[in-house]
């Protein structure tokens, strides 16, 4: 009776330091989301988690006119994700990745995103009882959570009866111990302690990612319910959202039942109970068991997880950017107007969202834009600004300017090119084959929005002026909204009559050369790579010899 009375108390005080530890766990994580909201992004991505994001992505119809990988990688897409990625569970991460990479032309979708977004910025309780709920599913650092809810056909299924081994064995232990026979009773229970650990381990070794995916699943389902409970928003698109969400999770109700037997590895934080657990798991294999079970039902359901995953992550992702505006002021971003007519694309103090300190700049384009201006002026930089700009508004509904206007636009570019070593392929081919892209894309009478640094840079002057002027001419008279920077001249004078002239300048000295990175209207006068060689200490002879043979270069032509 005293020992059952000892028993009792010990899991009582257990189950209230258990109880007393989530407590606090949650009020230190409404601390931290309440300081973190808004602050500047310090947390940055593992790489092994960056490389399996992309899985939910690709899971999605291609459309022509999602972004491709040259247009990310020329617009450094990696670094504005994460800058913009303040969610809180693994399925807003991968939600949100993907939508980066697939621009709205739908205005019913960016209107829902808005809303969303818009009521997380506005209502503190309501945005963070919806981050504790998105947080406490947790996040895997190096595996895609999609991937895995979506491939659990490919696990090698085992039996529960391999499973009950170790119990059998313990029972009989028993049994041969009440009738006397203790050495037999010893051995037995040490084989079936043995046979319990070596294969526990085994097992859970090859199931560890499908294991941890289901103990998000059960998470993920619990605290729908904990949003629907907790969190009171009548008449928004958030409770049309959360009602969606507690049907879908009512399908997988009789999948959660007994899912506390899988080891909490994401949420145990050194409690006692769950250590007690855990060998208890170890030696009865009661999770693995569970495991089964559970990977069972989910095996058909790949089309309902999809959807529970596509509302979840629009909910995480709308807190993220409502974060992200927090986090550059009232001043320091704006909402776009997207139209599907033909309009101007237009702007006031666009800036490019990765730079601490920019220069904002202005810009009414009635069609295409050529750009000229010396080295290192800005031209490079004012295209990406244009470029990712024009991505946000169309997926984040966020602009870094003080106003925006343009239509829903199909976005290529064609600027940070290289040799493709693999292909053994030349800058020259990987240039002509990204530009290629964007003329067949010019080709389907789809409002197009491309950039274009440097056009044909890989050859000699007289094929590049010839071939490039033709080539941004042909896209100006598919109706293709290009912005072009070159450093070619010539071109200002051939293409006048369809691109709108700009360029950028610099402030000259004997000692220094300075740029004001502001944009200014009609073709660059300056140059300033000679200058260059002598500020950055070439010897005079080949500075001087240089502007000579530049000064009868010029005057020849």
């Amino acid at each position: 009776m005293k020992t059952g009375l000892i028993i009792i108390g010990i899991l009582a005080a257990l189950t209230a330091f258990g109880f007393y530890d989530r407590f606090r766990r949650m009020r230190e994580l409404r601390k931290r989301l309440i300081a973190e909201f808004g602050a500047a992004k310090t947390k940055d991505i593992p790489q092994k988690r960056f490389e399996s994001l992309g899985a939910y992505r690709d899971s999605l119809f291609q459309r022509t006119y999602d972004i491709d990988e040259i247009t990310w990688n020329d617009l450094e897409l990696d670094r504005v994700f994460k800058s913009i990625n303040r969610t809180c569970s693994s399925v807003g991460e991968e939600y949100l990745y993907a939508a980066m990479f697939r621009p709205e032309f739908c205005e019913d979708e960016l209107k829902r995103r808005e809303e969303l977004t818009k009521l997380f910025s506005e209502n503190e309780d309501v945005r963070i009882n919806t981050q504790i709920a998105l947080s406490d599913m947790g996040k895997l650092h190096n595996v895609s959570l999609y991937q895995y809810l979506t491939s659990f056909d490919g696990v090698k299924e085992d039996s529960n009866l391999l499973h009950l081994l170790p119990i059998l064995g313990y029972i009989a232990s028993i049994v041969l111990g009440i009738l006397g026979h203790p050495l037999l009773c010893s051995a037995v229970a040490v084989v079936s302690v043995g046979y319990s650990i070596v294969s526990y381990y085994v097992r859970k070794g090859s199931i560890e990612a499908y294991l941890q995916a289901l103990m998000f699943v059960s998470r993920w389902i619990g605290n729908i319910g904990r949003m629907r409970r907790d969190i009171h928003a009548p008449g928004t698109v958030l409770e049309l959202e959360l009602e969606g969400l507690e049907e879908q999770a009512k399908a997988f109700s009789s999948f959660r039942r007994g899912s506390w037997l899988l080891a909490a590895t994401n949420a145990s934080g050194g409690d006692p109970a769950q250590m007690i657990l855990d060998y208890l798991r170890m030696l009865t294999h009661i999770d693995l068991i569970k495991f089964n079970l559970m990977h069972r039902s989910l095996v058909n359901r790949t089309g309902e997880i999809r959807k529970m995953f596509e509302d979840t992550g629009r909910l995480d992702m709308a807190i993220a950017v409502a974060s992200y505006r927090a986090y550059r002021g009232k001043d320091g971003w704006c909402l776009p107007e997207l139209t599907q007519d033909e309009t101007p694309l237009a702007f006031e103090g666009l800036c490019h969202p990765m730079i601490s300190e920019p220069v904002p700049n202005s810009l009414t384009a009635e069609g295409c834009v050529l750009l000229t201006g010396s080295n290192a002026s800005g031209k490079s930089t004012f295209l990406k600004t244009v470029a990712i700009n024009a991505l946000l508004a169309q997926t984040i509904h966020t602009v870094i300017g003080r106003s925006y206007k343009g239509m829903y636009y199909r976005i290529l570019s064609s600027m940070a090119l290289r040799d493709d070593l693999a292909a053994k392929e030349s800058y020259y081919i990987v240039e002509i084959r990204s530009l290629k892209r964007i003329l067949d894309a010019a080709e389907e009478n789809e409002p197009v929005l491309c950039f274009v640094d440097e056009v044909l840079r890989g050859t000699n002057t007289a094929e590049r002026i010839a071939a490039s002027s033709n080539i941004l001419r042909y896209l100006a008279e598919k109706g293709a909204h290009c912005f072009a920077a070159t450093h070619d001249l010539e071109l200002t004078e051939i293409l006048k009559d369809c691109f709108e002239m700009y360029h950028f300048s610099e402030t000259v000295t004997e000692e220094t050369l300075t740029f004001d990175y502001t944009l200014k209207e009609g073709k660059a006068t300056s140059r300033n790579a000679i200058l260059l060689l002598r500020l950055f200490g070439y010897p005079q002879k080949i500075v001087d010899d240089a502007s000579k043979s530049a000064e009868e270069f010029l005057n020849r032509n």
